[in-house]
């Protein structure tokens, strides 16, 4: 697999001119994707990229994640993450990438290790509203002629406040598409909790392990980052608080209507280490596992 970790080597393997600034450049990508090779084994990328995608209706596909939209959308990727491609779909907008070095020495830095956008997946893009999308544009463009005017003499100071602007109003926008799904019909943690129920939903023998963050973002083809902040904005818990409280309701049920010692009971819900599932239970309801099976026998 090829590494890109140099903006240079990078825009040669996509076809394009070198970058306007040793330690970033903006494309504008109407213009830049034709260039681009159409397909594309895996490449890790090492470097910030911010896309704009505007200007298109219909079904896109990358890989093997596939949305509609008929606004514009926006896509975060850190240092290090994979990409390829078996075709192009063009569009329009502007595509914003940076070296690492370029915001190490800013506040940004701690505010993109803060964002976790920059971790969720394609198909967690930001859909923006078309008052959005003029707002971002907007900051796209000054940022795109300040390097196209100027080149190495841009002023990165402006440039860094313009970013920082967009990583800002990115978050509000994020936090607006998490409240509207989590107005959905079929609320995010309704679904975690039909992915738990159906992992604990026969009890003739013990599971294998108890679900994670992960696994369950999974199921939902989600990624864990953004899974958590959609629960957090339906719910105000975290993921993992809520697999922990109904892990801890199982094992009350289990506690009070049946007749299996506390080591089985751990074991049946996929606890392995009987002392972290006594201080598990303790620290979810408050009380020990045996107080609880003593209410039985009352």
């Amino acid at each position: 697999m090829r590494v890109f970790s140099d903006l240079t080597e990078y825009n040669k393997y996509l076809n394009l001119h070198p970058p306007l600034h040793p330690l970033m450049d903006s494309r504008v990508c109407k213009e830049a994707i034709p260039n681009f090779p159409q397909t594309s084994e895996e490449i890790q990328v090492n470097l910030f990229r911010i896309s704009l995608k505007k200007n298109f209706t219909g079904d896109i596909k990358y890989g093997r994640s596939q949305y509609y939209t008929e606004n514009g959308l926006m896509l975060f990727t850190e240092p290090g993450q994979i990409a390829s491609w078996d075709s192009l779909t063009f569009w329009d907008g502007y595509a914003f990438v940076f070296h690492p070095d370029l915001v190490k020495k800013s506040a940004i830095a701690n505010k993109i290790n803060y964002y976790k956008y920059f971790s969720y997946e394609i198909s967690n893009a930001l859909f923006m509203t078309p008052a959005e999308e003029e707002t971002v544009t907007w900051l796209f463009t000054k940022i795109h002629y300040e390097l196209l005017e100027k080149k190495a003499d841009a002023n990165i100071e402006v440039i860094l406040s313009l970013l920082n602007v967009i990583l800002t109003y990115a978050e509000l926008f994020y936090e607006r598409q998490f409240k509207e799904k989590s107005s959905n019909p079929i609320s995010i943690s309704l679904k975690i909790k039909s992915i738990l129920q159906n992992h604990y939903n026969d009890f003739s023998q013990p599971v294998k392990s108890i679900p994670t963050v992960s696994s369950i973002a999974g199921e939902l083809n989600l990624t864990s980052n953004y899974l958590s902040d959609l629960v957090r904005a339906e719910t105000g818990k975290s993921t993992i608080t809520i697999i922990h409280e109904f892990v801890t309701e199982q094992a009350e049920i289990l506690l009070l209507q049946t007749d299996m010692n506390i080591s089985d009971v751990a074991y049946q819900l996929g606890f392995s280490n009987i002392p972290y599932f006594s201080r598990f239970f303790r620290k979810i309801k408050g009380t020990s596992p045996s107080e609880i099976r003593n209410q039985r026998k009352r």
